[in-house]
């Protein structure tokens, strides 16, 4: 074609076909708000998709049907909140006493959870606070896992740019996207090699 597919259309495009492929998912509210978006958008500059009428009424459609279908991930958030307030409540136990080294590990994992900042958006607050116990070594996250986390904030943000792209929120999302984007790159899942380690931790020092 003479002219590139413009960018929404492209990146939704793209989005749904890893929905196909079964690599991410979207919720209702996310497709019925990329429809808006995509409608809006050609309204407003009609000229760059001209010969993308196909691929502009697909998306439609299967955005139109995304945003009637029953989310079949509800639970998934509140799922990673109670495994995270269970890791907390193991991290700052007042039990029996661990070995030296265990104990201090402990309270190290309890304090840079402390030092996450409030305000966070919800999903990202979760990965930040998985990624410190995956770094530490108490929590396995498969590189699936990870490469589906990665697309699921990458659409957040991309629906709400001013609460994930501006502010103290953009460092660390930035550094959850690379830091997932790496672990669903490696051959195995578990704790990466911690001389390799990087990310996260330089902002919660």
């Amino acid at each position: 074609m003479s002219q590139l597919m413009p960018e929404p259309l492209a990146t939704w495009t793209w989005r749904l076909e890893r929905v196909r492929n079964g690599r991410t998912v979207l919720t209702r509210a996310q497709a019925a708000t990329a429809r808006t978006d995509l409608v809006n958008d050609r309204a407003a500059h009609p000229t760059e998709y001209a010969g993308y009428d196909e691929e502009y009424a697909i998306a439609l459609d299967e955005l139109d049907v995304l945003s009637r279908q029953a989310n079949r991930h509800d639970d998934l958030l509140s799922v990673m909140a109670a495994d995270r307030r269970r890791a907390e409540r193991e991290a700052t136990d007042g039990g029996s006493p661990l070995p030296g080294g265990a104990a201090r590990g402990r309270v190290s994992l309890a304090s840079e959870h402390d030092r996450v900042p409030k305000g966070l958006p919800e999903p990202l607050d979760q990965w930040v606070h998985r990624l410190i116990r995956y770094r530490a070594g108490v929590k396995i996250i498969a590189p699936l896992e990870a490469s589906q986390a990665e697309i699921r904030l990458r659409n957040e943000a991309d629906l709400q740019p001013a609460v994930y792209r501006t502010g103290f929120a953009a460092a660390y999302y930035n550094r959850v996207i690379r830091e997932l984007g790496e672990i669903a790159t490696a051959e195995r899942p578990g704790r990466r090699d911690a001389s390799r380690a990087r990310g996260l931790g330089e902002l919660l020092v």
